[in-house]
């Protein structure tokens, strides 16, 4: 999943693709082991539990009734549900949207449960065609009842090459016909690689076999969706919901209020408790100020968390007296500087990006700590299945630098003061940190050899312009990082690098694909899910080595800022972010 945030071992871990029961274990207040954790790197699991019913289990101690509020520096491109594919806006969409599945957290761990389906669907034999089945009594926020052709309508139009530029590309490489698919609007409304043969049930046609389709079923892009309640382009402003919250009020960059849904049913919902009256998200906000409000919590600010990484400012409080304020936990992400090869296209000057890149200068500038991030040198998490723990030309996301070194790859390139390679890119100009970061950016890239043009454009924008892949930049451009959706291989390297990670119109890493890249992939792709593991921490390797299409940086941490008034504050680990659906407000 596409990174959001600007953030800057352990063991491999191992897909747990098993049955998981019991209930989740929490208490009154915040759970013991997330604070201040360490975010220690841990196994990634992702177990199956498909036999959990709703309602979720109820949270001792807690009580209906107040308002939480959640401020953040980045700013959400819109809210379509079809649109996306960034960490935020799909913790802010699983309040509002159901899908076939849903992740819960059992002990600090995420499983995968169901959601509208009965199960996490039946394979047929030759794992090519999947089957999901509606739970009876769905409905959606005005009463109407949830139907399999609204789900087959939502993931049709997860193709659209304009509805849905920013989405994800699993359904394009997988799905049967995907690859040539433009939605029901631009293409076939009857496509048949997913077809509801009755109000209750789905299925899906693939071309290939994907084993790990149930996490992909979680996706908004599987949130029902009535094809007569379709405004295109205007339906970001108010998606129909059908889970506990509904939106109310919506400024597109600004805010987002979410209340109540009165046709929410938690009998049918094993993962999401609804015990605040409702949400309000503040997007652009300045995420030292907010992060000094909420520790000291005064007001509005006792009930406000910010999940932007703690400022450096504040390690003393958060380590000491408001130590009880703040979460630290696993993050599934890791952040990198990403370039564009069909513009950047001699590797050796990307080689020479690299070993200018001033890691310290940036994170310092930055203010972040150890508590966001760990450095990195690979493209897959530790924690991941198949991680290959390497190191390429000395590039282990450390240091400051070394400008004489870039200066003579430079020069063997062909470049120098008479003829200085440009590097373009757009840096967010109405935030004050991110101005001192590109500040030292760009001083540091010039001390290299570098001519850089740095465009300033507002947060609100920005997401939007580096997704664009004819941009007229030629490094960073998004995604700044990823997420895994599963902890698996084939979560990270198809969706962010090839061919099939440029089909939708959006930016990928590096822009960037050949026949090889393509044909690593798919024949990756056709293996078991356990031989594909190391198989893919190979071809990270191979990649870095060979393309260099984007410089690793950092490997993520999560991190929540809380006022005091807000119970039961978690990190989920599969998103890096808080887990908001069992928040509740003290009195």
């Amino acid at each position: 999943m596409r990174w959001t945030k600007i953030l800057t071992v352990g063991a491999a871990a191992s897909l747990s693709l098993v049955t998981a029961c019991g209930a989740p274990k929490t208490d009154s207040t915040t759970p013991a082991g997330d604070r201040n954790s360490g975010g220690a790197q841990q196994p990634a699991t992702a177990a199956l539990d498909p036999t959990a019913t709703g309602p979720a289990p109820e949270i001792p101690g807690a009580r209906k009734g107040g308002m939480v509020t959640v401020a953040y520096a980045t700013v959400p491109q819109d809210m379509d549900p079809s649109n996306q594919f960034f960490q935020d806006t799909a913790v802010i969409l699983g309040l509002t949207h159901r899908a076939l599945t849903q992740y819960v957290l059992r002990d600090g761990k995420a499983v995968l449960v169901p959601d509208l389906a009965t199960d996490l669907g039946t394979a047929s034999a030759d794992g090519l065609t999947w089957t999901f089945t509606l739970k009876d009594g769905i409905k959606y926020e005005d009463g109407a009842p949830v139907t399999a052709a609204d789900v087959v309508f939502a993931a049709k139009r997860s193709f659209d090459p304009d509805l849905a530029v920013n989405g994800p590309t699993y359904q394009r490489d997988f799905f049967k016909g995907g690859a040539a698919y433009k939605g029901p609007y631009q293409g076939d409304k009857n496509w048949k690689g997913v077809e509801a043969p009755d109000d209750k049930t789905i299925v899906i046609h693939l071309g290939k076999k994907f084993s790990t389709l149930p996490y992909f079923m979680s996706f908004s892009q599987f949130a029902p969706l009535p094809e007569a309640k379709d405004t295109k382009v205007d339906y970001e402003l108010h998606p129909i919901s059908t889970g506990p919250y509904m939106f109310d009020k919506y400024t597109p960059g600004t805010e987002l209020y979410l209340k109540r849904n009165p046709n929410w049913d938690p009998q049918t919902d094993p993962g999401r408790n609804n015990y605040p009256d409702g949400y309000h998200f503040k997007w652009g906000i300045d995420d030292v100020k907010s992060q000094q409000s909420i520790l000291a919590s005064t007001g509005d600010d006792a009930t406000t968390l910010n999940w932007d990484t703690i400022d450096s400012s504040l390690v003393p409080q958060i380590e000491g007296a408001k130590k009880d304020q703040f979460v630290e936990g696993l993050s599934s992400c890791n952040a990198v500087i990403n370039l564009d090869a069909t513009k950047i296209k001699d590797i050796n000057v990307r080689r020479a990006i690299a070993k200018a890149w001033p890691f310290d200068s940036l994170h310092k500038a930055a203010g972040d700590t150890s508590h966001a991030f760990t450095p990195a040198s690979t493209m897959i998490p530790p924690q991941v299945t198949g991680h290959l723990d390497y190191t390429v030309d000395g590039m282990n996301g450390r240091g400051d630098g070394d400008p004489a070194a870039a200066k003579k790859m430079l020069a063997d390139a062909g470049y120098g003061p008479n003829k200085p390679y440009e590097l373009i890119y757009y840096y967010t100009n109405d935030d004050a940190t991110q101005q001192k970061v590109n500040q030292v950016r760009k001083q540091k890239l010039q001390a290299a050899g570098f001519k850089v043009t740095d465009i300033g454009v507002p947060g609100k924008e920005r997401r939007g312009i580096i997704g664009k892949p004819n941009g007229k930049y030629n490094m960073l451009q998004g995604p700044r990082g990823w997420c895994f959706d599963w902890p698996s291989g084939d979560a990270i390297i198809p969706p962010t690098i090839g061919s099939v990670a440029l089909s939708s119109g959006g930016t990928s890493y590096g822009n960037f694909t050949d026949q090889k890249i393509d044909s690593e992939i798919q024949r990756i792709q056709q293996l078991s899910i356990q031989e594909q593991g190391p198989q893919w921490g190979k071809m990270d390797q191979w990649l870095t080595k060979n393309y260099l299409l984007a410089i690793p940086d950092n490997y993520a941490k999560g991190n929540t800022v809380f006022g005091t008034k807000l119970k039961n504050v978690q990190n989920n680990p599969n998103t890096g972010l808080t887990e908001l659906r069992s928040i509740w407000v003290a009195p």
